[in-house]
């Protein structure tokens, strides 16, 4: 790890980025775009085949009265979301795409009045959605770290295409492999915590618990990815190897950058979702979110860009092992 005074600097990246923002305003345009749609545009939603599932799946016998409530509670809930959720939330292209305050809002109604919806009963439609919508907001995450890569880069921007196929191919990757964790890592050890639970109701808890501690410090590590793909035009894998040391080396003031980012956008989030569905007072909401938003994500560059530096820096300042161990002529 770096010596603490070599670390870097957790609010003059943040001081950057909104110097950043202020001179390059057209970026919060991304994320109020999106939340516009959300908000105004058309709800497409799946609500009978939920309900056609939920209909079909049919409790043991011997279930106790208390998991019979619990999945009546359950069911009811899953209903009343699945009522008003959007499949456009797949704009939002978890984990990195364009910031979104409305990407899990199940809304009624809007400022304009009821929404228009259109509704999806076959499988085959959904996932076609999804994934239409999923690489629709891919694509438009990719314009928008791009934007900021070349807003934040300390390098002179250069001629290079806008759309290049590299580093596209990279950032596609990014959520295949998440996914791929997901179902390898997260789904499992979700369900052996369930099947541990049903004979020891504790362990459910304490289980969760550190499955949330484990992924956190798991994946912390590699947050810089999407940047380092950007900002020295690495591969997914350099990207992600290059994240992974980044973190490490810097760990203390890594860590707390962006356990700061992330509470600053969730505190901010908590304000802006304040107004009722039919306010025009989100228009409001959808803007301040839309610069804290977009000012977080440019101080992230900065802050990795300055983190980068001085890795490189303390990197070739160490003295060799072999000289050390060299014996004098």
């Amino acid at each position: 790890m770096l010596p603490f005074q070599n670390q870097p600097k957790i609010f003059a990246a943040f001081k950057s980025g909104y110097e950043t923002v202020s001179k390059h305003l057209y970026l919060v345009l991304f994320p109020i775009f999106l939340d516009l749609f959300l908000l105004f545009g058309y709800r497409i939603t799946i609500t009978e085949m939920i309900q056609d599932f939920i209909q079909h799946v049919m409790l043991p016998a011997s279930a106790t009265p208390e998991i019979i409530a619990y999945w009546e509670t359950l069911k009811n809930q899953m209903i009343e979301f699945f009522r008003y959720f959007s499949l456009t939330s797949f704009l939002r292209s978890l984990p990195a795409g364009v910031p979104s305050l409305f990407y899990v809002a199940a809304f009624e109604r809007n400022p304009l009045g009821e929404h228009h919806f259109i509704h999806l009963q076959r499988p085959g439609s959904v996932i076609l959605v999804i994934i239409g919508m999923s690489l629709i907001g891919l694509l438009f995450g990719y314009f928008l770290y791009r934007l900021l890569s070349k807003a934040t880069s300390p390098q002179p921007a250069t001629s290079e295409s806008f759309l290049e196929l590299r580093s596209l191919l990279s950032w596609i990757l990014i959520p295949i492999i998440s996914i791929t964790f997901m179902f390898v890592v997260i789904i499992p050890a979700m369900l052996l915590i369930s099947l541990i639970g049903a004979l020891l109701p504790i362990f459910t808890m304490i289980g969760y618990f550190f499955l949330t501690i484990g992924i956190v410090t798991l994946l912390t590590p590699f947050i810089f990815t999407p940047h380092l793909i950007f900002l020295e035009h690495k591969s997914i894998v350099q990207a992600l190897l290059t994240s992974f040391r980044t973190v490490r080396l810097t760990n203390a003031k890594s860590t707390t950058f962006i356990f700061l980012g992330i509470l600053v956008s969730y505190l901010t989030n908590m304000l802006w979702r304040i107004p009722s569905d039919d306010s025009w007072m989100l228009m409001v909401s959808i803007f301040g979110h839309g610069m804290i938003s977009i000012i977080i994500l440019a101080a992230s560059f900065h802050f990795v860009i300055d983190a980068r530096q001085r890795v490189r820096d303390f990197t070739e300042n160490q003295i060799p092992v072999t000289t050390l161990e060299k014996p004098l002529e």
